[in-house]
């Protein structure tokens, strides 16, 4: 359904599996890399990126089996809660998607949609 690419926070690689876990079985493939240079298109419909310090919580990981079936969009935006504070950025990408240059930002102009369901938190 969803290849999951785990990209490491800092120097010293965390173990990925709290993230990789978060996905449930909706990641059908995941793999560690160590920036975001290293992520190629892929075989599934969809690819997921997070760090190796975030997962995402049961409401978010539910919805997203509902956009990846119903979404016209090539990239999805979700949002990271950490503290009082939210932020948002482009983390699901259909397989066609390319990245800039170390971004998260598509090359492609792409039609973005956003997904209001649950959100990405820091691992403790």
């Amino acid at each position: 359904m969803i290849t999951l690419f785990v990209v490491q926070s800092c120097a010293d690689a965390k173990d990925p599996t709290k993230t990789i876990d978060s996905f449930g079985p909706m990641a059908s493939e995941a793999h560690q890399v160590a920036n975001l240079d290293e992520i190629n298109s892929t075989a599934n419909d969809w690819y997921a990126i997070l760090y190796d310090n975030e997962c995402i919580d049961e409401q978010l990981k539910e919805g997203l089996k509902v956009f990846i079936t119903q979404s016209n969009a090539d990239a999805l935006v979700l949002f990271k809660k950490r503290g009082d504070t939210a932020f948002k950025s482009p983390r699901l990408f259909r397989r066609h998607i390319t990245l800039g240059d170390n971004t998260l930002m598509p090359e492609q102009n792409v039609r973005f949609e956003t997904v209001l369901n649950g959100w990405i938190h820091d691992i403790d």
